[in-house]
C-alpha cells in the first residue's frame, strides 16, 4: 500500500513525533542532556520498527475475515498466475459463500512448501493461519512494514532495550531516561491505534447497534457490515489516561524506574480487558492473545519492582543509615 493511502503509517508517524517532541521538552525540564535524549530517541525508532515487525512475524496469525466481492474478483484474477494445482486449490476456496482472507495471500505465494502448508492451515482453521508462512514465501516483504504487521509489544521490548543501550554508551544512567519515555511512549500509542482505527484493523467482535450503530466505510472490509466494538477507539482512549497519569507521576517525586514500571503495571488490564472484545485473529494459547499473555508476563514483575521501589522510598530512613558527623 502507497504511504500516502495508509493511514496507520502516516498516524504512526505522527504518533512517534510527538512522542519524541514532548519528551524533548520535558527531557529539557529534568535535566537530562540532549544528545542523551536525541539517540535514545533515534535508538527507540529503530527498535520499536524492528521488533514491532519481528513480533508480527514470528507469531501473529493472517486476518482472516471474510473477503468482499471485490477482494474475492481480484483473488480470482491472481489465481490465473499460479501453477495449476494451486490455480485449483484457490478457485475451489472461492466457491465456498465465505471465503477467509488467508487465501487472498495464498493467491500471491509462490509454489512450494510454505504455500502448501498456509492451504493446509487455512482449511484447518482461516484464524490460524501463521503470518510467518507468507513471509517464508515471500521473505522481501519482511521489510515492508508500512504496509501494515507490527505489533506494539515487541516494538517496546525491543524499543527498550535499544534505547538502553545508546544511553549507557553515553555513560548515563538509564532510570531516569526510561520514566521519561513512559509517558511519551503512551502518547504515541494514542495515535497508534487512531491509525488502526483508520486503517480497518484490531477490529471488535459483533455488539448491539447501541454501541456501534454505522461503521464507517474504510471500516466496512473486515466488519462485514455489522456493528462491532471500536476497539481500536477503545484502546486510543485508554491509552490517553495512561499518558495523563504517567505524567503526572513523573512530575511528582519518585525512584528511578518507577514510572517505567508504572507503564506495564497499568497498560495491561486495559489491553487484556480490551483484547477480549476484539475478533481479528489474535494467536495465543490457554485462551488468552499473544498480546495478553504478554502483557500479563511483563505487568506482574513489573508490579513487583514498582511495589519494591514505592516501599523503599516511602520507608523511613533509621539512625543507622544516616551519615556520621565528621
Amino acid at each position: 500500500m502507497p504511504l500516502a493511502e495508509s493511514p496507520y503509517f502516516v498516524l504512526l508517524a505522527v504518533g512517534f513525533g510527538l512522542a519524541f517532541a514532548w519528551a524533548a521538552r520535558q527531557g529539557d525540564r529534568l535535566g537530562i542532556p540532549r544528545l542523551v535524549r536525541l539517540d535514545a530517541c533515534i535508538a527507540a525508532l529503530v527498535g520499536g520498527i524492528l521488533g514491532a515487525r519481528a513480533l508480527h512475524v514470528v507469531a501473529e496469525p493472517l486476518p482472516g475475515h471474510p473477503l468482499g466481492p471485490g477482494e474475492v474478483a481480484q483473488v480470482q484474477a491472481d489465481a490465473q498466475d499460479l501453477d495449476p494445482a494451486g490455480r485449483a486449490a484457490v478457485l475451489a476456496a472461492l466457491e465456498a459463500p465465505v471465503v477467509p482472507a488467508p487465501w487472498a495471500f495464498i493467491a500471491r505465494m509462490p509454489e512450494g512448501a510454505a504455500r502448501a502448508a498456509a492451504i493446509d492451515a487455512v482449511r484447518a482453521d482461516p484464524d490460524a493461519v501463521p503470518a510467518r508462512l507468507w513471509y517464508r514465501a515471500r521473505p522481501l516483504e519482511v521489510a515492508a512494514f508500512w504496509k501494515g504487521g507490527l505489533a506494539y509489544l515487541g516494538g517496546l521490548v525491543a524499543a527498550t532495550g535499544l534505547a538502553a543501550w545508546a544511553i549507557r554508551r553515553h555513560g548515563a544512567p538509564v532510570g531516569p531516561m526510561a520514566d521519561l519515555a513512559a509517558p511519551a511512549i503512551a502518547l504515541g500509542l494514542v495515535f497508534g491505534r487512531l491509525g488502526c482505527f483508520l486503517g480497518g484493523c484490531c477490529y471488535g467482535a459483533v455488539c448491539e447497534p447501541a454501541w456501534w450503530a454505522e461503521q464507517p466505510a474504510w471500516y466496512a472490509a473486515p466488519v462485514g457490515g455489522v456493528p462491532r466494538y471500536p476497539t481500536a477507539l477503545l484502546l486510543a482512549a485508554y491509552d490517553l489516561g495512561l499518558f495523563v497519569a504517567l505524567r503526572r507521576l513523573l512530575l511528582r517525586p519518585h525512584a528511578p524506574w518507577e514510572v517505567f514500571l508504572a507503564l506495564w503495571v497499568l497498560y495491561a488490564p486495559g489491553r487484556v480487558v480490551v483484547e477480549h472484545l476484539r475478533a481479528d485473529p489474535r494467536g495465543g494459547a490457554f485462551g488468552l492473545s499473544t498480546s495478553q499473555l504478554l502483557a500479563l508476563a511483563a505487568a506482574v514483575p513489573a508490579a513487583a519492582g514498582w511495589a519494591w521501589l514505592r516501599s523503599r522510598r516511602a520507608r523511613p530512613t533509621s539512625p543507622s543509615d544516616a551519615p556520621s558527623a565528621p
